[in-house]
């Protein structure tokens, strides 16, 4: 058993910039100006070539080339001179902006602007000082005049421990995801948390003392309670476990196999949008 992914950065990006743009849905030129020109159809069917070309500030010539493509790729129809995108065309038209929507989606949440945000004063602040952000244990932490890759303006005094507003943020918080332990137990078709070694699931759990414990399914909140020794509920546990991970927090995880797809499939998805990579490591009971 080894922890997967980069141990020595949080910030591991696999592909090149050219590579992970290479498939980017905004970069097939082509693909999307077949789309615009299925939609200037679907909009009115009896639309002129003239008018697409001008409402795609392309050239006559070029709709007339890409029109006679798309009807030879059944992206399009032709009846009584007008032409109607197919069901396929309208298919491959939904999926399309679906996914660019998720793209899109993606990016304003990465390049939001965020000019406030709370954290705890991890000293005394006075209103107007400087201070620096920090990460630590899942929390952000303000100290005045700390040095960090994050800093801003307290907007109000706060004494250690309470919660300080601040503003004029600049630059970015210098965060270490936190590490992830999955431990897979057998379905409840297959005996369930009875059929696990709890011996095992404790020793593992113990040596790496996470700051959150979380059961993906109610086989795996049995198992915890043996291990552990307390109760757990199953509520959002892939979501609140990324959240914890995102923030530093180091993370066990447990579940039967769907829940452990379900937490691995987050990880690519982090992974694939941000470029950031969890390190994780998985065994079964």
């Amino acid at each position: 058993m080894r922890f997967r992914g980069s141990s020595s950065s949080s910030r591991s990006y696999q592909k090149s910039e050219g590579e992970s743009l290479k498939e980017h849905p905004l970069r097939d030129l082509k693909k999307n100006t077949e789309l615009l020109i299925l939609i200037e159809f679907s909009k009115a069917p009896s639309v002129r070539f003239k008018e697409v070309a001008e409402a795609l500030n392309i050239t006559i010539q070029a709709v007339s080339q890409y029109v006679g493509a798309m009807k030879r790729e059944g992206l399009l129809r032709e009846r009584s001179g007008s032409y109607r995108p197919t069901r396929k065309g309208m298919q491959i038209l939904q999926e399309h902006y679906s996914e660019l929507k998720t793209v899109v989606d993606s990016t304003l949440r990465r390049i939001s602007v965020i000019d406030k945000c709370v954290a705890i004063a991890g000293e005394d602040i006075k209103k107007g000082d400087s201070v620096g952000l920090l990460m630590e244990d899942g929390m952000l932490l303000a100290y005045p005049d700390e040095k960090s890759s994050s800093k801003g303006v307290a907007l109000e005094a706060a004494s250690e421990g309470d919660d300080v507003l601040v503003g004029e943020l600049e630059g970015i918080v210098d965060l270490e995801l936190g590490k992830l332990l999955i431990l897979e137990v057998p379905s409840e078709f297959d005996g369930g948390s009875k059929r696990a070694d709890v011996n095992r699931a404790k020793e593992e759990i113990d040596s790496m003392s996470p700051g959150m414990v979380a059961a993906g399914d109610t086989v795996g909140a049995a198992l915890l309670m043996k291990a552990v020794g307390e109760m757990f509920t199953v509520h959002a546990p892939v979501e609140s476990s990324m959240s914890a991970l995102s923030k530093g927090v180091d993370v066990v995880f447990c579940g039967t196999k769907d829940s452990v797809d379900s937490i691995q499939t987050a990880i690519s998805g982090l992974r694939k949008d941000t470029g950031y990579q969890i390190v994780w490591k998985s065994f079964r009971l």
